[in-house]
């Protein structure tokens, strides 16, 4: 709940009138007008609030007690009451819209948002389907199919607050279940999981994207199947509550956060509607050439394509713009299909990773997502940290892997490369970078890496490309890039 100071930077962030800012504090600061009383087909009860802290009444299983949980959830609403203090006075036309009627209302709940305030009142459809036909002017449907109250929004706008009919065909009963599931399952107060506890499960799902919530229980060597409910429910872990049932164990998904679902949800292969020549592989790290310099597809949208450039920075190309790249011959890309990322070698590097590494990562995650407010970071640090999370999304399927300090892919000691590759770099260098056309160094070694696997022999590495590249003597290098004619 708010305290009193924060509720008056509220009520002065909101520019509430004082006489909207009375009504709001009474209501705060009152017992519910009544007590609410089970009817016909309905059964009413209490619900111990985690944000309120007391006990929320409700009159009914079927609308208002799932409203109470998606408010007691809800990260954008800061209050709610039940039965707030105050009556409404309605004022509209009867049915036959021969006489005007008045009605003094209490509505069920009183709700204040990051964003406004306003009463709220919980029906069932079939109610108001019917409710519609008798008081016409007090209960009308809108073309989208939503409810509203026209009589009830004029008295609420006397005080710039509003007033809202909640339908119980709004109630998504699978996330509802799985705030019921997450409430009862961690009634009774239990004590927060350890900090080295949640680091353990936070690092098994770092290690693993969407684990499944059954191998995640299974895999626990530190903790329990309570410590990760905890843990979702602080938001210290991710599971979209709207896709699956907890309790569907083996088919829920796990995740740090939010981002880390939609990347990961990003790199499954998907058809889009973007309309491409046969010679273009758009898909996730598949490189392309634009005017000259290399890119590569980072994820191909519905309505935009997003390209990671040579020096980590991401350039979103709406999906008509990509079109007429391709059709001018400015963006060329490979026949071939683009490596898909490499897992299980994404794997073995968390594997090998220490403790205190992936302790790190988790730090720089907190840190790029905005969850750990960090000031002292330099903003450029924290640019390259993203740039990293991007480059090891592409290749490995994981971004975190990016973030990990000090990850090197170390060959064997004493390895070569196959001699028709070191010829082949030479060719590539000599007739493709050393021209005047003035190639970019990523995109000659692309071209290299196609013929490779054209030609089926082993590809280089871009760092012993570049190897090769700092070996030749760099005067007639320029000179053959530049002109006969560059002053040296």
């Amino acid at each position: 709940m708010l305290s009193p100071e924060a509720f008056e930077q509220w009520c002065w962030r909101l520019g509430l009138s004082a006489e909207a800012k009375a009504v709001i504090t009474q209501i705060r600061t009152s017992p519910p007008a009544r007590h609410v009383q089970s009817g016909a087909g309905n059964v009413s009860g209490t619900y111990p609030s985690i944000k309120m802290g007391c006990a929320i009444q409700f009159e009914s299983h079927r609308d208002e007690l799932p409203f109470v949980y998606l408010m007691d959830h809800d990260p954008q609403v800061l209050e709610f009451y039940d039965q707030p203090h105050g009556q409404l006075k309605l004022k509209y036309r009867n049915q036959d819209d021969t006489r005007n009627v008045t009605a003094t209302h209490t509505p069920d709940f009183f709700v204040l948002r990051e964003d406004g305030a306003g009463w709220v009142e919980c029906k069932m459809e079939e109610d108001l389907k019917r409710l519609a036909k008798k008081m016409p002017f007090r209960y009308q449907r809108r073309p989208d199919g939503s409810w509203f109250c026209p009589p009830g929004e004029a008295a609420a706008s006397k005080y710039g607050l509003t007033y809202r009919l909640f339908s119980s065909s709004e109630i998504d009963w699978t996330y509802i279940e799985n705030l019921r599931f997450l409430g009862d399952y961690l009634r009774g107060s239990p004590p927060p999981v350890s900090p080295d506890v949640a680091l353990a499960i936070r690092t098994m799902v770092m290690s693993q994207p969407g684990i499944r919530l059954l191998n995640l229980i299974t895999a626990l060597h530190r903790g329990k199947a309570d410590d990760i409910y905890q843990l979702i429910l602080t938001h210290q872990l991710y599971v979209d509550l709207l896709a699956v049932r907890l309790t569907d164990y083996e088919h829920v998904q796990v995740f740090l956060d939010r981002d880390q679902a939609e990347s990961y949800a990003a790199l499954q292969p998907t058809a889009t509607s973007l309309p491409r020549p046969s010679t273009l592989q758009l898909s996730i790290g598949a490189p392309i050439v634009l005017d000259g310099k290399a890119w590569t597809i980072l994820n191909p949208g519905a309505t935009e394509v997003l390209l990671l450039s040579e020096d980590k920075q991401v350039m979103p190309v709406p999906n008509d713009a990509f079109e007429e790249l391709v059709r001018s011959g400015r963006l060329t890309g490979l026949k071939e299909t683009a490596a898909p990322p490499k897992y299980e070698e994404g794997r073995e590097l968390l594997a090998q990773a220490s403790p205190k590494a992936l302790e790190e990562a988790n730090r720089r995650y907190a840190i790029i997502t905005g969850a750990d407010r960090d000031t002292k970071t330099p903003a450029r640090t924290v640019r390259r940290w993203r740039a990293q999370w991007s480059e090891a999304l592409a290749a490995y399927g994981n971004g975190l892997i990016g973030l990990l300090p000090q990850v090197k892919r170390r060959g064997k000691r004493g390895s070569r490369l196959d001699e028709r590759t070191e010829a082949l770099i030479e060719t590539f260098i000599t007739e493709h970078y050393e021209t005047l056309k003035q190639q970019s160094k990523k995109a000659v070694f692309l071209l290299l890496q196609r013929e490779c696997e054209r030609r089926k022999i082993p590809a280089p590495g871009y760092t012993t490309f570049l190897d090769r590249l700092n070996k030749r003597p760099l005067v007639e290098q320029t000179r053959k890039r530049q002109g006969v004619n560059v002053i040296t």
